[in-house]
This record gives C-alpha cells, structure tokens and sequence, in this order.
C-alpha cells in the first residue's frame, strides 16, 4: 500500500527554545544566534527564553532591584541589559510546571502528540528526497 506523501511541507507554528545555563557567560558565545532569530521572527513562530540559575529567583528582594533596571531597559531600549540580547532573561531555574501549562494551555486544540507530528514529517521528507534521488 503506498501513501501519498505529496503535500505541503510542513510548517512550524510555533517553537519554544529554553537556555538555561549557571553563568552569565555562557550566553555569550549564543548571543549573536538568539539576537538573530528575534529579529527575523516577525511572526512571534519562536519563543525564546534564557535563565540564569546563579541569581535569585524573580521576586526575592536580593534580585528585585536588578529586575526592576532589567525590565526599565527593556522597555525603553528593547534589548535586555544583562544579556545584550533582545531575549528578555530570567533569574533562577524555571518551573518547569508553570512552562508545560503555557504551553498545553496554548494548544489545547491539538490532540496529536509533537512526536508524532514530527515522526510523521520526517519520513514524508525521506520519501520525497528518495524519489529525487531515483529521479536523477
């Protein structure tokens, strides 16, 4: 039984990228790539998100002042002041509960699981570059 792999290529709708790292270093060397991908993202396809675990948590009042110059700089300037990059950054290690609920809320309405989606696309690709391949 053959499948008809003809279709439109598969087309992201949204992706989510956390980097979290201990040190404020370590966004350095990456900084150039997430600058990059913000400013082509016009369609807000990508959610990106760095978090810094060696500062204290946002609300704990050791943080509350930087958080305060973070946020101001933000806004006025629309690149974070921590990071140089226009990824707003985030303090501490993220509740991981607090992102799989964005994100479940954010797609209630599908049903099939990512793997499946992505498993499903990856071989309609093989398919279609094995008939190029034959073809040439």
């Amino acid at each position: 039984m053959e499948r008809n792999y003809e279709r439109k290529p598969f087309a992201t709708r949204r992706a989510y990228y956390y980097w979290v790292t201990r040190e404020q270093g370590s966004f350095e060397w990456f900084k150039g790539v997430m600058n990059e991908v913000a400013e082509h993202d016009r369609d807000g396809v990508i959610e990106l998100h760095n978090y810094c675990t060696s500062v204290y948590e946002e609300g704990d009042a050791r943080s509350a002042l930087i958080k305060m110059l973070q946020l101001i700089h933000h806004a006025k300037n629309g690149v974070d002041i921590l990071s140089d990059t226009h990824v707003k950054k985030h303090f501490a290690r993220p509740d991981w509960r607090k992102v799989f609920k964005h994100v479940a809320v954010n797609h209630q309405d599908q049903r099939k699981s990512l793997a499946k989606k992505l498993k499903k696309e990856i071989k309609a690709q093989r398919v279609l570059e094995n008939k190029r391949k034959l073809s040439n």
